[in-house]
């Protein structure tokens, strides 16, 4: 098995608007040799604009059903409150770090800005390539 990877929604977003940037990890190759997870705060994410169609609800429900999606444990709550204390850090990012740092998992998304500060959380941003 390769690397563990969480991916964040940002990724997703640019997945589904065809960015060629994020299209190699979504590659069967990629998933069939690394581990992806996914947060419900991610599902959330993807499912709330209110603009959303019905075909589009179903391709991001198909989408996010290849992946397994970590529930928030109390491991998770607690993690996440904890680096809502330390960090200036939203909340639906702070569960996703903390998600990311319970499941020892790569966070990939564009926006580095938002988790540099957490030290301890493994970054990598696919378009900086």
């Amino acid at each position: 098995m390769g690397m563990k990877y969480l991916y964040d929604t940002n990724i997703f977003i640019y997945y589904l608007a065809g960015d060629e940037t994020v299209t190699k990890l979504f590659s069967n190759d990629f998933i069939e040799s690394n581990y992806v997870v996914t947060s419900p705060i991610i599902r959330i994410e993807l499912l709330c604009f209110s603009s959303l169609s019905e075909p589009e609800a179903e391709a991001i429900e198909d989408l996010l059903s290849q992946f397994d999606s970590v529930p928030i444990s109390r491991k998770v709550e607690n993690q996440t409150i904890s680096l809502k204390r330390k960090h200036k850090i939203k909340l639906p990012d702070a569960v996703i770090a903390a998600t990311a740092l319970c499941q020892e998992a790569v966070l990939v998304t564009r926006n580095i800005r938002d988790f540099q500060n957490i030290v301890e959380l493994k970054l990598e941003n696919p378009f900086d390539e």
